[in-house]
């Protein structure tokens, strides 16, 4: 790329600061510690204070979480306005809708590297085959304006390929990684007990645990189907769901979750918590994780509670089934199927030694293949291959 004076400037752009808080800031800080001039462009929301507090220079630009094609158009043009302003040299996209606009401004202001990473395809196996085409092809036509494609796993590394969303050449796996100090179960035990005793949770209950926002894709309404299942044939389990809705995402289930947990057998054993800084805490007063979503990319959620020794029952979808070992760390189940969903925790709740084994091989997988340290240096290698001399 052209010489210019001074570190290399990278903007890191996605729709929502929700997404840098869970998922970039981590990348943003390390970027920053190398000595590149980095700033973070999305809508500003509740956690926007808190990620200037951590060092990030944030930069507003408002991204529809939509098919807004008026509302994505001025987006677009303050973002080809502050590409030239700013004068960036590597535009790093995130999420779907920001990845596309990004990646079409970043061409029209002449930015000389672009790298798009996909936390997931939006097209799935349960989709239909209209809606999955039409979606693999936006796919091809984003691939147009990068120069890089990350996928958070060697699966959706293999699909770009395959369905020929990207060369080979173009395609890098960066898993997303998780800190192992911070998620360890002997260090959070304590603040374990202290959850259960705030939530009003028995120390013998039985405590199946699901995280992350609130939207039907995550899989809350099979969650809870699967939960009435249990609780018929274990009294004492409860179930924990930490989470809520954005205000930008498009379907509201909470109404539905709460009312089906108010009523019934569930009445008074499922816990909703909001979103909660304290993961380590929550994820040690539980018996174990619960990810059935229709889709990932490569899900935070159950590294972390690999990380925290807890066996982990999620979908068999790309991501899921990459982290998770079946039968070894947890078990893998059939998406939208709140019976498969029910019989893997019951397995697990009869047989805490099993429950407990698998846990220890989770936290041992997890170390291996998803510190987050790992993870950034792998980024880091990517960078180093874009831009060469231009780092300092």
């Amino acid at each position: 790329m052209p010489t210019k004076p001074g570190p290399p400037r990278v903007m890191i752009l996605c729709a929502v600061d929700f997404t840098v808080r869970q998922f970039l800031a981590p990348l943003g800080s390390m970027l920053s510690g190398r000595g590149l001039d980095v700033c973070v462009a999305c809508t500003p929301g509740p956690y926007w204070e808190e990620l200037r507090g951590r060092g990030l220079r944030m930069v507003p630009l408002r991204i529809a979480r939509s098919w807004n094609v008026v509302s994505h158009l001025f987006s677009w043009l303050r973002l080809v306005w502050l590409l030239r302003k700013l004068r960036i040299e590597v535009l790093h996209v995130h999420t779907p809708v920001a990845a596309l606009i990004g990646r079409t401004a970043a061409w029209v202001a002449r930015v000389p590297v672009v790298v798009y990473t996909a936390h997931g395809f939006t097209f799935h196996d349960g989709m239909p085959k209209w809606k999955y085409g039409v979606h693999m092809l936006i796919e091809r036509f984003g691939a147009l304006f990068h120069d890089a494609l990350c996928c958070v796993s060697e699966e959706d590394a293999r699909t770009a390929e395959l369905v020929r969303i990207e060369t080979p050449s173009r395609i890098h796996v960066t898993p997303n990684g998780v800190d192992a100090g911070l998620f360890h179960r002997a260090v959070s035990l304590q603040s374990g007990e202290a959850v259960r005793a705030e939530l009003g949770i028995p120390k013998d209950a039985g405590v199946i645990a699901i995280t992350g926002r609130i939207t039907r894709e995550k899989g809350f309404v099979e969650f809870l189907e699967a939960a009435e299942i249990i609780a018929r044939e274990d009294d004492n389990a409860r179930f924990l769901i930490v989470g809520e809705r954005l205000p930008s995402d498009r379907d509201n289930i909470g109404k539905l979750l709460r009312a089906k947990a108010d009523s019934g057998i569930l009445k008074g054993r499922v816990i909703f918590t909001g979103f909660r800084d304290d993961i380590p805490a929550v994820l040690a007063a539980s018996t174990i994780f619960c990810l059935p979503s229709w889709r990932e990319g490569l899900p935070v959620s159950v590294l972390e509670a690999m990380m925290m020794e807890l066996p982990v029952v999620a979908s068999r979808v790309r991501g899921c089934r990459e982290a998770v070992v079946d039968g070894s760390t947890g078990f893998l189940v059939e998406p939208r199927n709140a019976e498969h969903i029910a019989g893997a925790c019951l397995h697990l709740l009869k047989r805490p030694d099993t429950a407990r084994k698998m846990g220890q091989a989770g936290r041992r997988r997890a170390e291996s293949l998803y510190r987050i340290d790992a993870a950034l240096d792998r980024q880091w290698r990517l960078y180093r291959n874009l831009l060469g001399p231009r780092l300092p």
